[in-house]
């Protein structure tokens, strides 16, 4: 969820109280656990790690919440008052459509940008309950569609097929923050934010053509054990995340017995280093293919229609997994696979600066980073997916974050 707990000293914090229903310390507690899960992971922060954060020992941590769990839940819906709390002033002081989908954004952009949370929603979700779950989904449709009446309210003409995936995408560029952010201060991230959210509202989506259906990921099964095990495990992390899936999970989704799982690999976090490893060196291997011979002005065309292939692809499954279970590897296998990404980015943006050589290189980067998570939260959700005309509608919206003419003007 795209947001941060509120600061006790700020002012008053979300109407109805609900972020705050234990007292000023239990908030505390919130806000110390919130930053170590962003930065360690929910498994791999402890108990006795949050209470020292706030001078408190493991034991006393209970006094206030009766786990851990707690805590996160906690955390999230703190997130979702503080973005209803925006919604309500937005509405209130805005006179017009237009005036109000701006202040929400801007608002959202300052929480985002200045106190950044968003990677707790995007990679922890799955440790909530199935109940808690879609609740917590709900909220986040609720704001999406927020957006996107205030977008069909500003543009009448436009259809509300194409309003509702506009609205999911600036919602989602919002809470791709930390994830876009790089090096850059704070409100440099919020002057990107803001250019790339009008590019995404004023954009023109593509009418479907004849044969518009989105391609369908493959099914076959690999013949190889040791393949068929990467494969099972890569749709089974997709779906629930590394820590709750089990070997004996991957061994019967992969059709083989626990022992001959382990004749293969070792265990369950070698499985997701293969897994990540081998989708980084694959997609850097395609990507120099591709633009062997391209001019340089063609070469963002290229990368484009590349990634929107591998995202409603196979390789669509291995985005929530880089973005949630990173961090469950060893740091060295963390800092290899993020310099293969960087990699990666930097062929992005060479080609954006091709085509807009006034922007930095960290904004092109920046950029390729907003596009890279709408895109890889537009293919997650099965309704937009299945869009007739998803490949050029991904398109488009891949023009509109990655040349935004705001951005390109000011430069």
């Amino acid at each position: 969820m795209p947001s941060t707990p509120h600061d006790p000293d700020s002012g008053p914090g979300p109407a109805g109280g609900r972020a705050n229903p234990r007292g000023l310390r239990a908030e505390q507690i919130v806000r110390a656990a919130t930053t170590l899960f962003q930065e360690a992971g929910y498994r791999n922060v402890s108990i006795e790690q949050i209470g020292a954060a706030v001078g408190l020992t493991g034991p006393a941590v209970y006094r206030h919440f009766p786990g851990k769990h707690d805590i996160l839940v906690q955390a999230l819906l703190t997130q979702v008052d503080l973005v209803d709390e925006l919604v309500r002033e937005a509405d209130e002081y805005g006179e017009t459509p237009q005036a109000q989908l701006w202040r929400f954004l801007d608002r959202l952009g300052d929480q985002t940008a200045n106190h950044d949370v968003s990677i707790l929603w995007r990679r922890e979700q799955r440790h909530l309950h199935p109940a808690q779950l879609a609740d917590m989904r709900v909220y986040f449709a609720k704001f999406s569609d927020y957006i996107a009446d205030k977008v069909a309210a500003v543009r009448p003409d436009l259809p509300a097929v194409d309003a509702r995936l506009l609205g999911f995408a600036v919602l989602s560029l919002y809470s791709n923050t930390s994830v876009i952010r790089g090096t850059m201060p704070p409100a440099h991230v919020m002057q990107i934010q803001r250019a790339v959210a009008r590019s995404i509202v004023d954009g023109e989506l593509p009418a479907p053509g004849p044969d518009a259906s989105p391609p369908a990921p493959a099914t076959r099964r690999p013949a190889d054990r040791h393949e068929r095990i990467l494969d099972a495990a890569t749709d089974l992390f997709a779906e629930r995340g590394f820590h709750d899936v089990r070997i004996d999970d991957i061994a019967r989704a992969a059709d083989i017995s626990v022992a001959t799982f382990y004749q293969q690999i070792p265990g369950k976090t070698e499985v997701l280093r293969a897994i990540l490893v081998r989708a980084f060196e694959g997609i850097l291997f395609l990507t120099t293919h591709a633009l062997d011979g391209v001019e340089p002005r063609d070469a963002l065309d290229v990368l484009i229609s590349l990634h929107v292939r591998q995202s409603l692809g196979v390789h669509g499954r291995i985005i929530p997994i880089f973005t949630r279970d990173l961090v469950y590897l060893p740091e060295a296998d963390q800092n290899a696979l993020r310099a293969a990404q960087r990699a990666y980015i930097a062929e992005w943006a060479v080609a954006i600066r091709a085509r807009s050589p006034e922007l930095s290189e960290s904004d092109a980067a920046g950029l390729t980073r907003a596009f890279i998570g709408v895109s890889g939260d537009v293919v997650q959700v099965p309704e937009l997916r299945a869009r007739p005309g998803i490949s050029a509608a991904l398109a488009a919206l891949a023009t509109a974050i990655l040349q935004p003419a705001d951005l390109l003007s000011d430069g």
